[in-house]
C-alpha cells in the first residue's frame, strides 16, 4: 500500500509513506505529466515494514523542478499504484 503524499500541494518538501507486506523488489518513481521520470525515490529489495521517503522537489541530477502536477508510481511484484501530487513554488 502507498499513501497520498503529505502535504499536498507541497513546497518545498513532501513525504510519501508506503508499506511492504513481504520481502519484495519495489520502486517508487516520480514522473512529470509527459511521462518522463523526474526522480527515483526508492528502488531495490525491501523487508516487510512501513517506510517514509521525503522529497525536496529535486530531480535525479540535483536540479529544482518546475511548479505543477506530478505523478508518483509505486511498483512491487504484485501491483502498481499511481497517485498525483502538486508542487507550488
Amino acid at each position: 500500500a502507498i499513501s497520498q503524499n503529505y502535504p499536498n500541494p507541497f513546497n518545498p518538501v513532501t513525504n510519501i509513506t508506503f508499506d511492504v507486506a513481504k520481502m519484495d523488489e519495489i520502486s517508487l518513481v516520480v514522473y512529470d505529466l509527459a511521462g518522463k521520470a523526474v526522480v527515483t525515490l526508492a528502488s531495490g529489495s525491501y523487508v516487510p515494514g512501513r517506510y517514509m521517503v521525503e522529497w525536496n522537489a529535486i530531480n535525479n541530477v540535483g536540479d529544482g523542478i518546475a511548479s505543477g502536477m506530478y505523478i508518483y508510481r509505486y511498483i512491487n511484484s504484485e501491483k502498481a499504484i499511481t497517485r498525483k501530487m502538486l508542487y507550488l513554488k
